[in-house]
């Protein structure tokens, strides 16, 4: 199956190509999984807040992310936005609510990435460029395809700006089927 890949190929999914991998992975990895995708963290971030289920803010729809120095520090040295409101949508919201109720916890990236690529070339994917951050890069395009308006919000959520984000996602290339299934997958996001 084609998958879009970013500039650094990376796999961005289509909702159909995701659920087709998801429906493969345990339980545990199909909430680590919808945990990853729905917030679009990256990865030292997801870790932190995995340690902090306070950073939720369910009634603002977001997840807080600090300001962290010492042993817990987090985040890319080139990133823009050293704490942000990381925004949600009300699927996002339940997704980060089981992920905390069931207390998955987060393995590592490797063990990470390995459930996903297993699972992947079960639904005959070519998994070179499934990785753990794919989810963050399918998210963040599945929102720019649906809410290209809120391009700045969306960057802002991310930790990027426009011109980052714009160098960085996909937003050309997928079918109207696909920005259909996009738009469902994240209605609701930023209208906590």
């Amino acid at each position: 199956m084609i998958i879009p890949l970013t500039k650094n190929n990376v796999a961005v999914l289509s909702p159909l190509q995701w659920h087709l991998i998801e429906k493969r992975l345990n339980a545990d990895y199909k909430i680590r999984g919808d945990f990853l995708l729905q917030t679009a963290m990256r990865i030292s971030e997801a870790y932190y807040v995995s340690r902090h289920p306070e950073c939720l803010r369910e009634e603002n729809g977001a997840i807080f992310l600090p300001r962290v120095e010492g042993d817990e520090k987090f985040g890319k040295k080139r990133c823009k936005q050293k704490e942000r409101a990381v925004i949600l949508s009300p699927k996002g919201v339940a997704a980060v609510k089981l992920f905390f109720e069931k207390d998955v916890g987060l393995p590592s990236y490797q063990a990470m990435e390995s459930a996903f690529k297993i699972a992947a070339r079960e639904a005959d994917f070519d998994v070179r460029f499934i990785t753990t951050k794919m989810l963050r890069k399918t998210y963040i395009s599945w929102l720019i395809n649906s809410y290209h308006e809120r391009r700045g919000m969306i960057a802002s959520s991310a930790g990027h700006t426009t011109e980052t984000m714009d160098g960085y996602y996909i937003t050309y290339g997928f079918r109207k089927e696909d920005v259909k299934e996009m738009k469902d997958e994240v209605v609701g996001w930023g209208e906590a």
